[in-house]
């Protein structure tokens, strides 16, 4: 079928799951302005080498996938413009053909969905890689419920993948061709992908899979990223893992990194956990411990940060405790911060909070600010001559 005019659509619902009530039709993978073509491959190797010519220029875009984690998990994009908004993805490069040149294509040629709005986002997220000479040249995610542009391209769906073969190669990926010698920057960044692609896999093993990352990858940026990952995507399983780098890192910037991606995460354990750091004897982590300990702990945590800006004996941790408190909406964070201005027998304390207080718009924070205003020009006035 070739593609003259207008968008051809293609929906397919390729996989099932199992909820509560019983079986249930997976929400299908939308592709638009392409064509798909189904295959029962289960090992992505062999369906590279089977699809893929060698030595061969033109892309080949294959996709499979997996249970999706839980979360909020909206895995899409949204282009606003003169012609409204729409909410969709590219599958190729965003080009158009204008004359003779090639454009970047400011939105997707995506048909908006008919019916009623789904209520949740996708519950499987969607592995998009870009082959060429039978190599990943590109990796993207998207959720099995965002509309995709394949630009007029045929995407080749495997459907039989398990998520053992996809973890498995998106193990592959973040590993690199040659795994004893350094990654280029187009290797650093399909790893870089798979380690992301990874994060958002529902499979427990995936957990391991991160660890080893983290642990022992040749790369520092995709350690880092893998570490970041267990903290944003992998729930008690990240923070447990997160907890035991720290103790076992003893580079002291490496450890304040691996707090960082602790505080990427929103599982509860994560605030018992930096709550415990934000006693390290080490104040780069301290600072940073502290920092989400509030962040994550929200108005609860308020009193411990007031009490670490009275305390700590760095000022660097003092002023992160402050600014946490700053982060924090106003309605919870403006009193305290006050108090500090107020009470603080440390300037650097005293001057971050203000400095806080004096962008809010809440009316305390205004009132002190101009309260602060008159005193300082109280000396002055009473210098002018009558």
């Amino acid at each position: 079928m070739k593609q003259r005019f207008g968008v051809l659509v293609v929906v397919l619902a390729v996989a099932s799951v199992t909820w509560a009530a019983g079986q249930a039709q997976a929400p299908p993978i939308q592709i638009q302005n392409g064509k798909v073509e189904v295959r029962k491959g289960t090992a992505i190797d062999r369906e590279i080498a089977s699809l893929v010519p060698a030595r061969a220029d033109e892309p080949v875009w294959l996709a499979w996938r997996a249970p999706m984690t839980a979360g909020d998990r909206d895995m899409c994009s949204w282009y606003v413009d003169q012609g409204g908004s729409i909410r969709g993805m590219f599958v190729d490069d965003p080009v158009i053909v204008a004359g003779n040149t090639l454009v970047a294509n400011p939105r997707p040629q995506i048909t908006a969905p008919a019916g009623p709005i789904p209520l949740e986002a996708g519950t499987q997220v969607v592995m998009l890689a870009r082959v060429v000479d039978r190599k990943v040249e590109r990796l993207r995610t998207a959720g099995d419920d965002c509309p995709l542009d394949a630009g007029g391209r045929t995407v080749y769906l495997l459907d039989s993948v398990t998520p053992a073969e996809s973890l498995r190669f998106l193990g592959t990926l973040a590993t690199g061709p040659a795994p004893d010698k350094s990654l280029v920057d187009t290797e650093r960044a399909i790893a870089l992908a798979a380690v992301r692609a990874i994060g958002y896999h529902r499979e427990g093993s995936a957990d391991a899979l991160l660890d080893q990352i983290a642990t022992s990858h040749r790369d520092t940026t995709v350690r880092r990223q893998a570490a970041n990952t267990m903290g944003t995507h992998r729930g008690a399983a990240g923070v447990a893992a997160l907890s035991r780098l720290i103790d076992a890192a003893k580079d002291v910037d490496a450890r304040r990194q691996l707090v960082t991606s602790l505080g990427g995460s929103r599982d509860a354990s994560a605030v018992t956990a930096l709550r415990e750091l934000a006693k390290d004897p080490e104040a780069k982590v301290r600072s940073e411990a502290v920092y989400y300990t509030v962040i994550r702990g929200g108005a609860p945590a308020i009193p411990e940060a007031v009490r670490i800006a009275g305390s700590d004996p760095d000022d660097a941790v003092r002023r992160r405790a402050v600014t946490a408190i700053g982060r924090l909406s106003p309605d919870v964070s403006t009193a305290p911060l006050i108090q500090l201005a107020r009470t603080s027998t440390n300037a650097a304390v005293r001057k971050e909070a203000v400095s806080l207080l004096s962008t809010s718009k809440d009316p305390r924070a205004m009132a002190f600010m101009d309260e602060l205003l008159k005193r300082d020009s109280l000396p002055a006035a009473r210098a002018l001559p009558a």
